[in-house]
């Protein structure tokens, strides 16, 4: 902040708004750093669980690793130890979206290809059986993380960086 001078006033004035928003800016970063470091999470948005689940990152923490292998979902976050299978049928989910973004997704355009005249019955029969074979494990992390998604997105307060300070969250259901 520069030394008070009555002749440059309008300068004064200048950097004093801009300290009280670089202040104002240090106290929400603070705040933040605070709530990342003492609870280990900052609040997540419905619009960050949205692009989490489309990038197959955790809905809480967005971290990448949340599948062993391709076909093996973690247990829990390695990040921020979030239940990623909460109950026994909680896959089911998951299921629902990989048939949905296969029949769906892929028939229509398979179909819409075949009255347009582009290729015949029986090999619209074939594409039709291997898209329904071979598409299904192709897309499974993305179903997984579309289930996930959508499950956080009707229900953000039971993410744990969105629970309130009462514990009213049960991870261990």
């Amino acid at each position: 902040m520069r030394i008070w001078d009555p002749h440059i006033r309008g300068v004064r004035q200048l950097n004093y708004n801009k300290d009280l928003r670089c202040k104002a800016f240090m106290a929400l970063l603070a705040k933040l750093i605070y709530l990342r470091m003492v609870w280990g999470m900052v609040p997540v948005n419905r619009f960050q669980i949205f692009l989490r689940g489309l990038t197959v990152c955790c809905p809480n923490c967005g971290g990448r690793q949340i599948f062993r292998t391709w076909f093996r979902l973690h247990y829990r976050c390695p990040h921020c130890s979030l239940k990623l299978t909460r109950t026994e049928g909680f896959y089911l989910g998951a299921m629902v979206w990989n048939y949905g973004l296969t029949v769906f997704g892929c028939f229509p355009v398979l179909i819409a290809l075949y009255l347009a005249g582009a290729y015949s019955s029986t090999i619209l029969g074939v594409l039709c059986v291997a898209v329904g074979v071979l598409l299904p494990p192709l897309i499974y992390p993305w179903a997984w993380s579309l289930w996930l998604m959508s499950y956080y997105l009707a229900l953000p307060h039971e993410l744990p960086a969105n629970a309130a300070d009462d514990g009213s969250v049960d991870e261990d259901e």
